[in-house]
């Protein structure tokens, strides 16, 4: 059988039919990466379980409590549909039994317009369901509409601490590796004539990049039992260390550029931009793949590998054929981007069926 990643918290809470544990529990037996998962879920449920029991009684359910309101100096003395009853024909004349009446269908518009003005004949003018709405309205009552945006401000705040705690875990020595780097390198091409300027930084932030995403999807810390213990989707996690990642490094990338270009008058600051950001998105994206699917190591080491070949390309060392190819990947047109991005949406659909520890707990 695959890789039980999705089942593991439902085998360690002890909900799955007995078959499908059995074949769960057959597999932990080979597979050492889930049977560690297993055991992560299976110490979470030990203590929520222990949390549990320290708990102090709930407060009773809301429908008793209604009914202890509805009572009259303590418990009540009829069923409560009795009780409902006999509220609702309050005030109306008893019948020749001497029981009282409950208000017939035809009166409950007079009793709702209470208060309204007469008619000509003396009868209840009852006001119009736009009155009726007009009151509620004017009485505070919540409209449906409203409601879509406390909905959109919650998923704000989950999307925001979802890539806070990304921050955190990635690490800070992520962060500095893509400040430090970037920021030599700018330095470095500033000193540059305005034709090599460009060239220099985009060998330098693509790879810095590149690295950082590799980097990334192989971080792990404290919080790493935690961490592969959420029931966030494993798709989401992935997608949003990605784009803190990126989006940190390219921030970084804009306030090089930035820094560049406006002390100087013979750089254009969308162009030196463009330069960098081309090669970046394949780059990333090559990294992203090969980090998820298979390790980290293999993701950083291609990149540098492909950075290598191409600050040998001017040389005699390389065959001349391979020069396209690296100009391609470092010039790329609008076919490779959007290979690229499609080689990272694959890899986000792709990385809970991988089954590897290293990405459960880097997708965290």
């Amino acid at each position: 059988m695959s890789h039980p990643i999705d089942q593991l918290p439902a085998f360690a809470a002890g909900t799955l039919s007995p078959p499908a544990a059995e074949e769960i529990a057959g597999h932990l037996r080979r597979c050492a990466s889930c049977a560690a998962d297993a055991a992560s879920w299976s110490t979470l449920a030990a203590g929520i379980r222990a949390a549990t029991l320290t708990l102090s009684p709930s407060d009773p359910p809301p429908f008793a409590a209604v009914r202890a309101r509805l009572a009259d100096d303590g418990g009540l003395e009829a069923p409560p549909f009795e009780s409902v009853r006999a509220r609702l024909a309050d005030g109306a004349a008893p019948d020749e039994g001497g029981r009282q009446r409950v208000p017939s269908f035809d009166s409950v518009p007079a009793r709702l317009a209470e208060g309204a003005a007469r008619d000509d004949d003396g009868g209840l003018d009852v006001p119009s369901f736009e009155a009726v709405r007009a009151r509620l309205s004017s009485a505070g009552v919540p409209r449906y509409a409203a409601a879509s945006a406390p909905r959109r401000s919650a998923a704000a705040r989950v999307a925001w601490g979802l890539l806070v705690r990304q921050l955190r875990l990635v690490g800070w020595r992520v962060w500095a590796f893509a400040v430090l780097v970037i920021g030599a390198g700018a330095g470095f091409a500033a000193t540059a004539p305005a034709s090599r300027a460009g060239e220099l930084l985009s060998l330098v932030v693509p790879l810095v990049a590149a690295l950082a995403v590799a980097a990334a999807c192989g971080a792990d810390g404290e919080a790493a039992e935690l961490v592969r213990a959420t029931p966030t989707s494993t798709r989401v996690l992935v997608l949003a260390r990605l784009t803190l990642v990126l989006a940190v490094t390219v921030g970084v990338g804009a306030l090089a550029s930035m820094a560049m270009a406006l002390p100087r008058g013979d750089l254009v600051l969308a162009e030196l931009f463009l330069t960098w950001f081309g090669p970046l998105v394949p780059l990333s994206a090559l990294s992203f793949a090969l980090a998820v699917l298979w390790r980290p190591e293999v993701g950083a080491a291609t990149v540098v590998g492909c950075w290598v070949v191409r600050m040998l390309a001017p040389s005699a060392l390389l065959d001349r054929g391979l020069v396209p190819v690296l100009d391609a990947l470092w010039q790329p047109g609008l076919p490779l981007l959007l290979g690229a991005v499609a080689v990272a949406a694959a890899t986000i659909v792709l990385a809970p069926l991988t089954g590897r520890r290293g990405l459960r707990a880097a997708a965290s």
